[in-house]
């Protein structure tokens, strides 16, 4: 063993390595490690309605098709780490959309003669693509009477932002909230809310 004079004190050198390869052991480890993110949706369009209608759980597409987890966040395969909200994605996106309606003046009853579903089939984060993280919604909804489909649509929004940790939930708020945006306008449109 080598022994290294610091600041007047006798270190061993394999001391000093095995603490330099411990550190880089939990740095490494750390890395792989996933993330989860808490979102507060604050619904924000300006559009009015009135009526009632209820709502159903949107489907995670990808959760069922057993690509990710119900609470995962579809991101490059490449990624050294997962994301995962802190609820169940096709929950968040179902309680945005009533928040949303809510705010719009509709009034939510699952009893009513039309009630609002749908399939996410794209939430994807990504954030390997060089300078910007960019965030990838793509849904199917559809409004429907007790007997038939009244109205069917499909939105897709891409969000991009700076390249910092920090965006994520930024970034999924504003994708979520045009693609609802777009939804409620497109419905008043046809008439069927």
């Amino acid at each position: 063993m080598t022994p290294y004079i610091i600041a007047g004190k006798r270190v061993l050198f394999s001391h000093s390595c095995l603490w330099t390869i411990g550190l880089l052991v939990c740095l490494v480890t750390a890395a792989g490690c996933p993330r989860i993110v808490s979102l507060d949706y604050q619904p924000s369009n300006p559009l009015r309605g009135q009526g009632t209608v209820g709502t159903t759980q949107f489907r995670y597409q990808p959760s069922d098709e057993n690509r990710v987890r119900p609470h995962q966040v579809e991101t490059d395969p490449l990624a050294k780490t997962d994301l995962f909200l802190s609820q169940e994605i096709g929950a968040f996106f179902s309680d945005a959309h009533r928040l949303e309606l809510s705010r719009s003046g509709y009034t939510m009853n699952d009893s009513s003669d039309r009630f609002v579903s749908g399939t996410i089939m794209r939430f994807y984060l990504d954030w390997r693509s060089g300078e910007d993280r960019s965030f990838e919604l793509a849904a199917d909804y559809t409004v429907q009477s007790v007997e038939r489909i009244l109205f069917s649509w499909h939105c897709s929004s891409v969000q991009k932002g700076p390249n910092m940790l920090p965006e994520d939930g930024i970034l999924i708020r504003k994708g979520t909230a045009d693609c609802m945006r777009r939804f409620i306008e497109a419905a008043q449109d046809s008439r069927v809310l």
